[in-house]
């Protein structure tokens, strides 16, 4: 049977990308997202990912309907360019931490305690973006994505000795919808960039096939710049 590998985020360009790589790669690509219905072929199911209990019952459910989860990519994410900083209210702030971070952390939790109960290794990876590296203009999508990337170190230390990897990779500029949302200095580095061009979604799903993959069987609490040298 092949392994199951569950992407959150699954209707976004990355997502979508994602499931058909992993799909190519032999995995059984299962998605979820908030949306009423799936943007590809592959099984799907409906969750609003920051209702931590409905989460726990979809991975449940997941794993009742097609086995257990070996592979978890946490895609899903907020983006809130719109308001400058000092004009943030704590509840959108509370947003952003509660989808970019809140979400991976207890997906992860969930993921993890049920490959430790049964003995088996596992990928755990998350998107994380330059923002965490380099810090951005939209503070508090920054601060969670710095949070991903130390959360990816912290997990992949308790996590490897159950033979669970975890990294994250950290998109430079891709071209997706929040992509085309981001603020202009952000496009202009990335035409600043080595390549001197935005990403693509496949781009991205490359390195998570990666990640997920036998071929990263020793990589670990790592985060994976894809920022065409930005």
């Amino acid at each position: 049977m092949p392994s199951v590998a569950v992407i959150t985020g699954s209707n976004g360009l990355i997502g979508q990308a994602t499931c058909r790589k992993l799909a190519q790669s032999g995995f059984l690509a299962v998605g979820i997202d908030i949306g009423a219905e799936s943007k590809g072929n592959w099984p799907y199911y409906q969750c609003n990912l920051t209702d931590l209990d409905r989460m726990a019952e979809t991975l449940a459910a997941i794993e009742r309907d097609h086995g257990l989860v070996r592979v978890l990519y946490n895609n899903a994410g907020v983006f809130h360019p719109e308001k400058d900083w000092l004009d943030v209210l704590p509840e959108q702030f509370d947003d952003t931490m509660s989808a970019n971070v809140r979400v991976p952390y207890f997906a992860a939790q969930w993921v993890a305690r049920r490959l430790i109960a049964e003995g088996q290794g596992g990928s755990i990876i998350t998107t994380a973006s330059m923002a965490g590296v380099n810090g951005s203009t939209v503070v508090e999508y920054g601060a969670s994505k710095a949070a991903v990337i130390n959360m990816t170190k912290s997990l992949g230390r308790r996590l490897g000795k159950h033979g669970i990897r975890v990294n994250a990779i950290a998109p430079g500029l891709i071209q997706t919808a929040m992509g085309a949302r981001v603020p202009e200095v952000s496009k202009q580095r990335a035409l600043a960039s080595a390549l001197g061009r935005v990403g693509q979604p496949e781009e991205i799903a490359s390195v998570v096939d990666f990640l997920a993959s036998d071929a990263a069987s020793f990589v670990t609490c790592t985060t994976i710049e894809v920022n065409g040298g930005s």
